[in-house]
C-alpha cells in the first residue's frame, strides 16, 4: 500500500462531494473547454509510460484539493473537491476554462429533444442529494445520499424503485453518528451495497440489503490522524468490490485500496504492478459478473499520472496502459470505467491538471485493441454509466451551462440531451453524479443534486429516461 506526501487525486467519493458542493453554491457557472481526445494506439498490452500522480497543495482550509479542481468545503465538513469539474470561484460555483472546443473529427455533439423525466419533486422542505444509484430490474432500483439539516450534520438517505415510484427506507444505524452514503450497488432484488464514511471521516459507512432491511456492515477505522472516503462499490452475485483511500491531513499522506467481500469480512486485494512502475492506486469499479470485473487505475510516478485498466477474470489479474491522446506535463488520471457487455469496456478520464482540466478522453477496449472516442461534449464527466440497452452514457456541465446534460454515444458521435424543464426551469443549477441502467429495459436512471432557490439549497435529483 503506497503513500504519497502529495494531495489526494481524482477519486469518485471526492468527486461525488466536490461537484455537489460546488454545483449548488449561489453564482454563475463559467464556460469550460473541452479538448478533442485524438487517435489512440491500437495495441492491447501497451508499453508503459510509467509516470503518474496528482500534485498540487491543500486548500486554505486543509481540506485536500483535487488533482483537477479546487472546490470549498461544505458547511458539514466535507472534504474540498478532489476531482471536481473546476476551480471554486468568489461565490463558490465553479469557474470555467475558456470556451469552447467540443467539436471533434467526427464533428460537433448533436443537441436533442429531452425525452428525460423527474421522477420525485424537487423538495424545498428538507436538504437532500443522491449521490449514486443502482438497479437490478424495472422493478428494483436503488439511490443513496444523504439529507442534512444544518448543524446536525448528515443522516444516510436511501430510497428504492419499485416499478412506480421511489419511497424511503430506513438505513442502518449509525450509532446516533452523522454519515452520509456515497455509492451503491445491486446485484439482486435481496441482495445490494451502500457505502460511505461518518461525517468527521473517521470511519467508512457499509451496509448491506438482504430483501428485508439495512444492515451494518463492520470495515477497519481509518488510521489515527486520518480520515476515510469511499472510491466505488461494485457487486456480481454474492462477490462485492470496494475501492477507498485514507488521507491524513497533516502530513498529505494517502493509502489507496482494493477490497474484495469474502463472505464475512473486506479483504484487502493487491494488485499486480504497473507496466511502467509507479503507485497504484485504484478508482472505479464496472463489469458484468464474478469472473469480469474492471478496475480503473492510475499509477502515480512524482507529478505524473498514466492511466490503467485493470481486468479480474475469476483467477487473475491483468492490466494494460490506457493509450492517451497525446503527451501532457502531469499525465493523464483515472475517471470512470463502463462495461457495457464480456470484454467490452469504456474508460473515461481527463488531464491530470490541479484546476480545470486542460482535455478529457474516453476510449473503448473491444477485448484486443483500443479504440479513440471523440472529445466529451462536456467540460468533465461528472457520472458515465450504461443504459439497459448497453450504450455508453456520460453526464457533466456544457461550457457556459449552468445544468448537467447527458450525452449518448452512437458508435459515431455524441448526442446530447438536457434535462427536463421541471428541473431546469424550477432550481438555479443542477449535476447528476450517477447514471445506472435498468436490465431487461433500454432504460436508465440519473441522479445527483439541484439547487433550489429557496432554504434548504441542495435538492436530490431523480431523472429517468426509457423507461414511461
Amino acid at each position: 500500500m503506497a503513500t504519497i506526501a502529495g494531495r489526494p487525486g481524482t477519486h469518485r467519493g471526492w468527486l461525488r462531494t466536490a461537484v455537489a458542493v460546488c454545483a449548488v453554491a449561489l453564482g454563475t457557472l463559467g464556460t469550460q473547454a473541452n479538448a478533442a481526445s485524438g487517435t489512440a494506439s491500437a495495441s492491447g498490452t501497451a508499453s508503459a509510460t510509467g509516470t503518474a500522480s496528482a500534485s498540487g497543495t491543500a486548500s486554505a482550509t486543509g481540506a485536500p484539493a483535487g488533482a483537477a479542481a479546487s472546490g470549498t468545503a461544505s458547511a458539514t465538513g466535507a472534504p474540498a473537491g478532489a476531482a471536481a469539474s473546476g476551480t471554486a470561484s468568489a461565490t463558490g460555483a465553479p469557474a470555467g476554462a475558456a470556451a469552447s472546443g467540443t467539436a471533434s473529427a467526427s464533428g460537433p455533439a448533436v443537441r436533442a429533444d429531452t425525452p428525460w423525466k423527474l421522477r420525485t419533486p424537487l423538495s424545498e422542505t428538507v436538504g437532500q442529494e443522491f449521490w449514486a444509484v443502482a438497479a437490478t430490474g424495472a422493478r428494483d432500483a436503488w439511490t443513496v445520499g444523504r439529507t442534512s439539516d444544518g448543524t446536525a450534520g448528515s443522516t444516510p438517505l436511501i430510497k428504492h424503485w419499485n416499478g412506480t415510484g421511489w419511497t424511503d427506507v430506513p438505513a442502518a444505524s449509525t450509532g446516533g453518528r452523522a454519515a452520509r452514503l456515497d455509492a451503491v450497488a445491486a446485484a439482486a432484488p435481496d441482495d445490494a451495497w451502500a457505502a460511505g464514511a461518518l461525517d468527521d471521516g473517521t470511519s467508512l459507512v457499509l451496509q448491506h440489503w438482504d430483501g428485508k432491511k439495512w444492515r451494518g456492515v463492520g470495515h477497519a477505522a481509518a488510521p489515527e490522524g486520518s480520515l476515510s472516503f469511499v472510491g466505488d462499490i461494485a457487486a456480481f452475485g454474492k462477490s462485492a468490490w470496494l475501492t477507498g483511500f485514507d488521507w491524513n491531513p497533516d502530513s498529505g499522506a494517502e493509502v489507496s485500496y482494493l477490497e474484495r467481500w469474502t463472505g464475512s469480512r473486506w479483504q484487502r486485494v493487491s494488485l499486480p504492478a504497473a507496466p511502467g512502475g509507479g503507485r497504484v492506486r485504484p478508482s472505479d469499479i464496472t463489469g458484468t459478473g464474478p469472473d469480469d470485473v474492471w478496475v480503473s487505475a492510475e499509477a502515480l510516478t512524482g507529478e505524473v499520472a498514466a492511466p490503467l485498466l485493470y481486468h479480474w477474470d475469476g483467477g487473475g489479474w491483468t492490466v494494460r496502459e490506457v493509450p492517451t491522446p497525446g503527451e501532457h506535463p502531469t499525465g493523464w488520471t483515472a475517471g470512470h470505467a463502463v462495461a457495457t457487455g464480456r470484454g467490452s469496456v469504456y474508460w473515461i478520464g481527463k488531464t491530470n491538471d490541479a484546476g480545470v482540466p486542460q482535455a478529457t478522453m474516453a476510449a473503448h477496449w473491444d477485448g484486443s485493441r483500443w479504440r479513440s472516442l471523440p472529445a466529451l461534449p462536456v467540460d468533465e464527466a461528472n457520472a458515465a454509466g450504461a443504459d439497459g440497452a448497453g450504450r455508453l452514457w456520460v453526464s457533466g456541465w456544457a461550457p457556459g451551462d449552468r445544468h448537467s446534460v447527458s450525452a449518448r454515444w452512437t458508435g459515431t458521435t455524441w448526442v446530447t440531451e438536457t434535462l427536463p424543464a421541471d428541473v431546469t426551469e424550477h432550481s438555479e443549477m443542477s449535476t447528476v453524479l450517477d447514471i445506472a441502467g435498468v436490465p431487461g429495459t433500454k432504460g436508465v436512471f440519473a441522479a445527483g443534486t439541484a439547487g433550489c432557490a429557496s432554504d434548504p439549497v441542495q435538492c436530490g435529483l431523480l431523472v429517468s429516461r426509457g423507461l414511461g
